[in-house]
């Protein structure tokens, strides 16, 4: 949502009530933001991992081949 829009929205709030239900939205958002954030780079960890075991792998095969 662009900024533009977002302050639209706020302008047409007229109750307490849906000023608080748009807080809470946006809250719930950020932290779904970080929560995605968090996920992103637990998958590239993962993924690094993952390489590198391919690669050790790929090693002792080399070395069990020479024996």
């Amino acid at each position: 949502m662009t900024q533009s829009k977002t302050k639209e929205l706020i302008n047409t709030i007229k109750t307490k009530d849906s000023l608080t239900a748009v807080r809470v939205a946006m809250e719930l958002n950020e932290l779904q933001d970080k929560t995605t954030g968090q996920l992103i780079e637990l998958v590239g960890t993962m993924d690094a991992n993952m390489k590198l075991l391919a690669t050790k792998v790929l090693e002792l095969e080399k070395r069990y081949e020479r024996f």
